[in-house]
């Protein structure tokens, strides 16, 4: 059964994850080891996340009865369908040695990343979780928070 707590929990480890890469994109010298491991976790994680949304979370509130939850759902499905594409490109466009040449760029591009990460978690949590139903209390997940 899908629940938003289940999704929330996710969102609080992709949260985790995201802040662990930031803080070694922020480290100088860049060290590439630590930032692929971040980055395959983080990966791994989103793209099983967004597979569930895909999958299951978006599917079965289009079915809604409430036609406002149905357009709720089919609007989040649009609009923020690249997430996955986004990731792939930040992926295969940064190698260890584009890093290493261009620390501030990598920073800049890992920081857009993770902004557009946590603006989404944030979305889908005010606006679209409440609408699963036996929902309860939403939490907010914020991946700045995280990185402290």
């Amino acid at each position: 059964m899908l629940s938003a707590e289940r999704l929330i929990l996710e969102h609080l480890q992709l949260a985790s994850v995201a802040a662990d890469l930031l803080r070694h994109a922020e480290a100088r010298p860049i060290d590439p080891a630590p930032i692929a491991t971040a980055r395959w976790s983080l990966g791994r994680q989103l793209l099983a996340h967004l597979a569930t949304e895909d999958r299951l979370l978006y599917p079965m509130l289009r079915r809604s009865p409430d036609r406002t939850t149905a357009e709720l759902a089919e609007r989040f499905a649009t609009e923020l369908g690249g997430l996955a594409d986004t990731f792939k490109g930040y992926m295969l466009g940064w190698t260890p040695e584009r890093m290493q040449r261009d620390p501030d760029g990598f920073e800049r591009d890992t920081h857009a990343l993770t902004e557009q990460l946590s603006e989404r978690i944030r979305r889908e949590e005010a606006e679209l979780y409440r609408h699963i139903p036996d929902t309860g209390t939403v939490a907010k997940v914020d991946v700045a928070a995280r990185r402290a």
